[in-house]
């Protein structure tokens, strides 16, 4: 299946507007391997670990699939929000996504500002989608506290099973053409191809 190429790899391209581009090289020599706020892995590193456990579970035929994790309304919340109320946000769901994946193979990172991304090794379309919705439910569940009020955040995911040999780019896009239809279907919400399928049963 052809994909676009994902949001995330264009960001890496750093356009300098007529000053000589960093090579590849120095980008990732100044790039941290750990996301400062949350302690998860950066999107450099989920690249680079990725890779080598699609091939792996391939050539074992272990399935696999990868996610997006994307926080509803995150500009509301930063336009609401204090800096110190949005980092706690960030630091809970990092560690729910975290505790989730503890005692797996699965890996997972902070992609961009209000993005997870995880690899999920080992488990089928519908194991990938009970996993995805339990985290979904467990994020939801979570009261924040800001002045006198308090308040829960919710996520979108969206799943893409790994079918075959791809550029990992590949693997990031399809999660985020599903992630894209859970969020144009009402957001809080878990959708791959699997949501299709029950969709078009029921």
């Amino acid at each position: 299946m052809p994909y676009h190429q994902s949001h995330h790899t264009r960001e890496t391209e750093h356009l300098t507007y007529g000053r000589a581009a960093p090579s590849r090289a120095q980008l990732e020599a100044t790039e941290p391997a750990t996301d400062p706020l949350t302690g998860l892995p950066t999107l450099k590193e989920f690249y680079r670990l990725g890779r080598p456990l699609v091939e792996a579970c391939l050539s074992q035929e272990v399935p696999c699939a990868v996610a997006i994790v994307d926080i509803d309304h995150f500009r509301r919340l930063n336009e609401t929000c204090c800096e110190e109320t949005v980092s706690q946000v960030l630091r809970a769901i990092a560690a729910k996504i975290e505790a989730a994946c503890q005692g797996s193979r699965h890996l997972h990172a902070r992609l961009d500002d209000e993005e997870f991304g995880m690899f999920l090794i080992g488990l089928d379309g519908a194991a990938a989608m009970d996993f995805c919705e339990k985290l979904r439910l467990g994020i939801a569940s979570k009261r924040f506290v800001a002045g006198d009020s308090d308040f829960s955040v919710t996520v979108s995911i969206g799943l893409a099973k790994v079918c075959g040999p791809e550029i990992f780019d590949n693997y990031l896009n399809a999660a985020e053409q599903f992630l894209f239809m859970a969020k144009s279907l009402g957001r809080n919400q878990v959708f791959s191809e699997f949501t299709v399928v029950l969709q078009a049963a029921s």
